[in-house]
């Protein structure tokens, strides 16, 4: 039995592209004579009071009962809302209950918050929307968050990014549940992949994060407005007028993370506007945006974006 809970302005896709992956794979599974029979997706949808529950896109959906009178359970998943859902303290002790009983527990995007606040993800990893990444982590510390990947497992505990990645989180429950091979076919029938090249790290925001120091927003102006320039921390610690040690540790602490990290991501920032924008060879977009190399351009994007920069240009030019 696979539990849904549904609130008020719940996404739709984040209960019914997983309930359609999991109605595929019953009719899948039923395809084959061998195994035909042994294995089945039930569904049910369960609301604090029992109530209809209006979706965030206007929709009205019945649930089968409240949260307090499901008896059986294997899996709860858990989808998000646009923005943080806001679930009551009676509905968030119930779920609690709930998940305490599942084999399972997976939640869409920002459905996480739910189960944070369930106590249930105190020292796991666990994923959501990367919009509302340290949200998540401002209100839930003992979360690990990892907002680069589109399907985090920690345990018995699978969370997902937003929107379309509840069909990736259905997906390798199937996978889990009845292998690969059913787990293809759904996709197929489903016209999607199994797994998404660059998971959500392509499309995480790497605008600047803005210094309070004065000297280290101009380091930071010099670094967006010159890529491809002299970026190494004693030029960057000579144009603040800071010592290099005082720099680092400054940088660090105002900008959440390194010299070199921040370099790096503006560079990969750069690189991707030019991808989509122009025709220009990956040779030149490296050059420019200050990686030397088409290949120290190729292992910046996977260790950040952990996509290749060709995919990111065919995927979003």
């Amino acid at each position: 039995m696979v539990v849904i809970p549904l609130f008020e302005g719940v996404q739709s896709i984040g209960f019914s592209g997983p309930a359609d992956v999991f109605s595929a794979a019953n009719a899948a599974n039923a395809s084959d004579t061998a195994v035909a029979g042994e294995f089945r997706y039930d569904v049910l949808t369960a609301s604090p009071d029992g109530s209809p529950v209006r979706t965030s896109n206007g929709l009205t959906v019945m649930a089968h009962r409240t949260v307090g009178e499901v008896a059986e359970v294997d899996t709860v998943l858990v989808p998000g809302a646009e923005g943080v859902p806001a679930v009551d303290r009676g509905t968030t002790d119930a779920l609690g209950a709930l998940v305490g009983r599942a084999r399972r527990v997976a939640s869409v995007g920002t459905g996480a918050f739910v189960l944070a606040g369930t106590g249930i993800l105190d020292r796991r990893r666990a994923a959501t929307h990367w919009e509302f990444s340290e949200e998540l982590v401002r209100r839930y510390p003992g979360v690990h968050v990892d907002s680069r990947d589109t399907v985090v497992r920690d345990g018995h505990i699978t969370t997902a990014g937003g929107g379309a990645s509840a069909i990736d989180l259905a997906l390798s429950l199937v996978e889990d549940d009845l292998g690969r091979e059913v787990s293809q076919l759904v996709a197929r029938s489903l016209v999607t992949y199994v797994s998404k090249p660059g998971g959500q790290a392509q499309f995480a925001d790497l605008r600047d994060r803005d210094a309070r120091t004065p000297a280290l927003r101009k380091a930071q102006n010099l670094i967006s407005s010159c890529p491809g320039g002299d970026l190494t921390l004693r030029a960057l610690s000579g144009h603040a007028g800071l010592s290099e040690r005082h720099f680092t540790r400054l940088f660090r602490a105002q900008v959440g993370m390194s010299v070199r990290e921040y370099v790096e991501r503006v560079r990969v920032a750069t690189a991707t506007r030019m991808l989509v924008e122009t025709v220009r060879s990956p040779e030149s977009i490296a050059r420019e945006a200050g990686f030397g190399t088409e290949t120290t351009m190729r292992k910046s994007f996977l260790r950040v974006l952990r996509v290749l920069p060709a995919e990111y240009r065919n995927r979003f030019s």
